[in-house]
Order: C-alpha cells, then structure tokens, then sequence
C-alpha cells in the first residue's frame, strides 16, 4: 500500500515528576539572609586555622649567627709574690707547651735561706731553754712538796712540845703554890722551897722555848709553801718560752711559704707566651717571669654585628670548627658580650660593612685532649631561639 503522508499532530512534553520529598523552590529573600552567616562560618574557621596550624606545624624555633675569630686563652702571669731573687735556672720557653706542676724556673734567694737558718737555730734555743725550764719546775716542785712536808712534821713536833712544856709547867705551878704555903708553915725548909720555886722557873723557859719553836716550825712551814708560789712563776714562764717558740715556727712556716716561691711552676696545662727574663737577672715581688695561657680556658672571640646582638643570650649554644680539624664540630656556648660596641677589627671578616658597629661576644668551649691551641682562626655557628621574649635573658 502507497504510503501517504498525514499530518502528524505534536504534543507538548510532560511535565517532569515532582518527588514527594522536594520543598519548594527558596526565594531569592531567603538567601540573602543566610549569606551574613556562611561568611562568618568561614572567617570563624579561618581563625581557628590560625590558633591551631602553629600547634600542628610549629614554625622553626631555632636560628643561627654566623660569626669568624680565633681561639684566645685566660693568660696567667707567674711572678714570686712575696721574694726578690736571682733567676737561677730557667727551663722553659716562648712557645713551649707546660704540664701543670711543671718546674719552669728555679731563683736564687739566699737572704731567705740565712734567715731560715738563723729561724731554726731560734727555734733550737728556745726548746732547749723548754727542757731546762720543764725539769725545773719539776725539781722545784719535788723539793717543794718534800719541804713542805718535812715543815709540816717540824712545826707539828715543836706543838707537841709546847703541849707538853705546858703541862710541865702548870704542875711546876701548882707545886710551887703548895710549897709556898707548907714553907709558910714552916714544914720545909728554905733549900726545898727554892728547890720548888727553880723546877717553876725552868718550866716557864720550857714553855717559853716550846713556843720559839713553833714560831720557827711555822715560818719554816710558810717558806716552804712560798715555793709553790715560784713553781706557778717558773710555770708561767715556760709558757711564755713555750709561745715564744710557736711564734717562731709561724715565722719559719711563713718563711716557708715565701721560699717555695723560688720554684716557679705551671699552675695548669698550657702554652708560654712570654719569658722577659734571662738567667742571671733579679726579680722582684710581682715580676713577671712567665706569661702563659691557660689551655683549660680558651675561648672563642668573636664579633656580632649590632642588629643579630638582640637575638643572643649568655648560654646559647655554637658549634665551632677549625681548619686544623676538617668536618669536625666542638660545641660551645656564649660565655661573655660585651656591653660596649665597637669598631670591626680590621683582622676579621663579616658579611656586613666594615665600618659597621659590632659587640665582642665569648664562646667557651670544651678543650679535649687540649687538641685546640691560642690564635687558630674558627668559624663559629651560635644558635639562638626565636621563640623566646626579645627583652629576656640579655648578657651585657
């Protein structure tokens, strides 16, 4: 069958399916108003990102100060304290390296030597003058003690002899009282009266010389104890040698003191950097003989330009490394900055102008095996913290 052409008639396409879930289309009104509020949401987390991001990533706390010097030490001047001398020997040089204890010099100090001497001889004297005066006092005091007791039995006989010339007497009394009164009577003569009468007379001299006696026996008695009063003089003298011969050992011992001093000696390990002195020449108190440096107290020196002083502190940790010793680090730490600034030393270095101010800065460091000597150049790493106040912890 031919095909013939109709007209077709077009429809209009169905309108989409509206879900049972879907609101209605928000005005333009509605987000408007919740604009204000996205934007805050967004500069609230924004600010949290800022609280939090140094928490979670810290930023670098750590910065360094590059800086160039070289090594320089404490120097220690050995001179006699207290002595003049003669240099007599000298062992060591400009340049040598010491031990501590090492003997560098030996003076001459015979002046010391005599008085030592004429301090001994003293000192002898007065020991032997000791010893005298202690077998002294114990001689003294044995006499004493037997005088005293030998006055003591004398004076105490002589008591009892005038006890008994007493008795003697009051008898010969009361025998002359009866003969008086039977003479009187006329029953004994005149011879046995007399005879009476001399018997009271020679007891009263008795009694008379018994009481001589123990005035004698306690004289004698009081001399004797007076020897205890020299024992406590002669005593007291020994202690007068006694501290006489200690201020004499002060003296030997000051002395003493005074002539080690002859033997000069490296006080620590070290380096001499000057001798100004010859065998032959006369030193006095405070006379340098040696000049040298203290290995056990090097330090860096270094200068930091102005602007990176701020950011030191005493305690900062370096690093230091030296051309002697390639690729290897000895740590270190800022010791000293200087409170004044100054010019750039014309023998150092630095990344900034010349003229430019700077500040001497100390580095102490660790000295192993004293492999570090005075006047090697270092370059030095000083690491200082960011983090910390700018106004805390300034060491000028």
């Amino acid at each position: 069958m031919p095909l013939t052409s109709e007209p077709v008639e077009r429809t209009a396409p169905a309108p989409p399916a509206v879900r049972p879930d879907a609101g209605a289309p928000v005005p333009r009104r509605a987000w408007t108003r919740r604009l204000p509020l996205a934007v805050l949401a967004v500069l609230v987390l924004a600010a949290a990102l800022v609280v939090v991001r140094p928490q979670l990533f810290p930023p670098r706390t750590s910065q360094a100060v590059l800086a160039s010097g070289r090594i320089e030490g404490r120097e220690v001047t050995l001179a006699p304290k207290d002595i003049q001398g003669r240099v007599k020997r000298l062992l060591a040089d400009e340049g040598d390296s010491v031990t501590r204890g090492q003997l560098l010099a030996e003076l001459d100090a015979a002046q010391l030597d005599a008085r030592d001497r004429t301090l001994g001889a003293g000192i002898a004297a007065v020991d032997a003058q000791v010893a005298q005066a202690t077998l002294d006092i114990d001689y003294t005091a044995k006499n004493a003690d037997a005088g005293i007791a030998a006055a003591e039995a004398v004076l105490s006989g002589a008591r009892a002899r005038l006890i008994r010339a007493a008795a003697v007497l009051a008898n010969a009394q009361a025998d002359d009282d009866r003969a008086a009164a039977l003479f009187a009577d006329r029953v004994i003569s005149r011879r046995e009266r007399d005879q009476f009468e001399t018997a009271l007379r020679t007891s009263e001299a008795d009694r008379e010389a018994a009481d001589k006696e123990v005035v004698h026996a306690g004289a004698n008695l009081t001399l004797a104890r007076a020897a205890l009063d020299t024992i406590a003089l002669k005593r007291q003298q020994l202690r007068a040698l006694r501290q006489n011969r200690e201020a004499l050992l002060g003296q030997r011992a000051e002395l003493a003191a005074s002539l080690a001093e002859r033997r000069i000696v490296a006080p620590a390990d070290g380096t001499i950097l000057s001798r100004p002195v010859e065998v032959g020449d006369v030193v006095s108190p405070g006379s340098a003989v040696f000049v040298m440096v203290d290995l056990n107290r090097l330090y860096v020196k270094v200068y930091v330009p102005e602007p990176d002083i701020p950011k030191l502190r005493l305690g900062d940790e370096a690093d230091i490394t030296v051309d002697a010793f390639p690729g290897r680090r000895f740590a270190a730490r800022v010791s000293k900055i200087s409170q004044q600034a100054e010019f750039t030393p014309k023998n150092v270095e630095t990344t900034e102008e010349r003229l430019k101010l700077v500040f001497g800065v100390e580095l102490a460091f660790v000295n192993p095996d004293s492999l570090l000597k005075p006047g090697m150049p270092a370059d030095c790493v000083i690491h200082w913290r960011a983090s910390r106040p700018p106004d805390a912890g300034h060491g000028f």
